[in-house]
């Protein structure tokens, strides 16, 4: 017989993992399962480890994320031991901006910006490391939800093998099958959670079903660049340097920022960031460089390492950050049908990214009393 796991979550993210870990500390018993497409924890705040050279592994989604001066004291309790043991840094003063006329300088805002080390992914991992009783925590990766059904009292998951994982709650981690953009992306239909549903079986799945449509999403396109000449790399003395793009760069190119990351066998991993509102736009490679000497013109060490880079893979964001018409926060949670929601899509008072994303899986997890 197959198990019946007490919560099933979609997605394995940051918002994911900070719900089943919460969760998992108010209640150690409970059964979790998250269901991930991906190979491993993150979301887009994974770290991609190279089939074709073992020696590289780079963030080419999420590089580091920004805190408010009023975290809450349940991100605290995540943050606070990482901080404390390295385990994640404050890189604030390695965030630096270039404007239109190729000089770089550092970007003006006030919230400090932390990565986690060595890489993005460790930092899921640290999150579900903090659960008192994680042997109760399941991963299923490289699985798409295909279709969700709730029968007899009980949510009926099936991924992409044709398996049904079965549970008594579902958490949607992500929008992504709630939102029209799911058609395209996953080349379906119809929406599976509207699947799930009768109309006015459920005012507050009518609700987020209604409501969600007016929500729009950033895309994201990442050019993983790798610079193999030694040599080169060894004259650049950074870290974990990101630069951002100036405002008339981002409206002319859609560049959005680059990342540089030092390999493990002493290459560069150079990641650029192109975002957009409305499609996908693939850049051809010669023109990207052309456009990144022209932009860095002022500086030899970042020419030399274009002049020295090829391009090796390229990987498209579709489900991305949306931008406008937050979810409020009462659509959470339906005690009628048992699914809650969580992530950056619910208005958090003001703060975005990654606080606002672990704020509304907090906040969902402390809803479930019941339990």
């Amino acid at each position: 017989m197959s198990k019946t796991y007490d919560f099933t979550v979609i997605g394995a993210g940051i918002s994911a993992c900070t719900f089943s870990s919460f969760l998992n500390n108010r209640f150690s018993d409970a059964s979790i399962i998250l269901i991930e497409q991906g190979r491993r924890v993150g979301g887009r705040a994974t770290t991609r480890k190279s089939r074709k050279n073992k020696n590289l592994e780079f963030d080419h989604g999420l590089p580091s994320f920004s805190l408010s001066d009023n975290i809450s004291k349940d991100i605290l309790t995540f943050i606070a031991p990482l901080i404390d043991a390295k385990k994640l840094l404050d890189i604030s003063n390695d965030i630096l901006t270039i404007d239109e006329l190729g000089y770089i300088k550092p970007t003006s805002h006030h919230q400090k910006t932390f990565r986690s080390v060595p890489s993005m992914i460790n930092f899921c991992q640290e999150i579900i490391y903090q659960s008192n009783n994680p042997q109760k925590i399941d991963f299923l990766f490289q699985a798409q939800a295909k279709s969700i059904k709730r029968i007899n009292n009980l949510w009926q998951v099936e991924i992409n093998d044709k398996r049904l994982i079965k549970s008594k709650n579902l958490i949607l981690s992500s929008s992504l099958i709630a939102h029209p953009r799911c058609l395209e992306i996953m080349k379906i239909n119809s929406l599976p959670l509207s699947d799930a549903f009768v109309p006015g079986e459920d005012k507050i799945i009518d609700s987020v079903l209604r409501e969600i449509k007016k929500q729009k999403y950033i895309m994201r396109k990442t050019y993983i660049l790798h610079v193999s000449d030694f040599a080169v790399v060894q004259k650049f003395d950074h870290q974990y340097l990101q630069i951002c793009f100036s405002k008339i760069i981002k409206e002319d190119l859609n560049f959005e920022r680059i990342i540089f990351q030092i390999q493990s066998n002493g290459s560069l991993i150079i990641v650029l960031h192109t975002s957009y509102l409305n499609h996908l736009v693939d850049l051809d490679f010669n023109n990207i460089i052309k456009s990144l000497t022209s932009i860095f013109i002022n500086y030899k060490i970042f020419l030399d390492l274009f002049s020295q880079a090829r391009l090796i893979d390229t990987m498209s964001w579709r489900a991305s950050q949306p931008f406008n018409y937050l979810l409020p926060k009462h659509l959470q949670w339906s005690s009628k049908s048992h699914i809650g929601f969580c992530g950056d899509w619910f208005d958090s008072s003001g703060i975005i990214g990654v606080e606002s994303a672990m704020n509304s899986s907090i906040r969902l997890s402390k809803l479930l009393d019941w339990i």
